[in-house]
């Protein structure tokens, strides 16, 4: 069985997928750090307004850092976030309103609620 391919087998319900590779992040710290330091300009520079747009970027900058490796350490493809800043602004609103709305509370909610768009709009690209 090739580590390449995906192999499906069906047993009676269940299925069977072979294993593609392995999930590798090539985030380095300097990345990391240069990020925080641009948001936190950011988020000081819109009076805090930009604060709800930093979990957009964060997410973006992690899942694009993402490449499956194969068994001998070959990349095999990358994840590739496509959520773009219309549409960053319509959400942003949105959650804008609703934790206005409920005096705070949908805040909690609202991280979850990014990473579940975010995820939602990646692909796989082949390398």
């Amino acid at each position: 069985m090739s580590k390449q391919k995906v192999e499906h087998m069906n047993l009676g319900g269940a299925e069977l997928v072979a294993s593609i590779g392995r999930l590798r992040s090539e985030l380095t710290v300097a990345q990391v750090i240069g990020h925080v330091v641009i948001w936190l300009l950011v988020v000081m520079a819109t009076f805090g307004i930009g604060a709800l747009f930093w979990p957009y970027a964060a997410v973006k900058m992690i899942i694009d850092s993402i490449v499956i490796r194969d068994e001998y350490a070959h990349s095999t493809a990358r994840l590739r976030c496509n959520f773009k800043s219309g549409q960053q602004l319509g959400h942003v609103i949105f959650w804008l309103i609703f934790i206005f709305l409920t005096g705070g509370i949908a805040a909690l909610f609202y991280p979850f609620s990014v990473a579940y768009i975010a995820i939602n709009k990646t692909e796989l690209i082949s390398t």
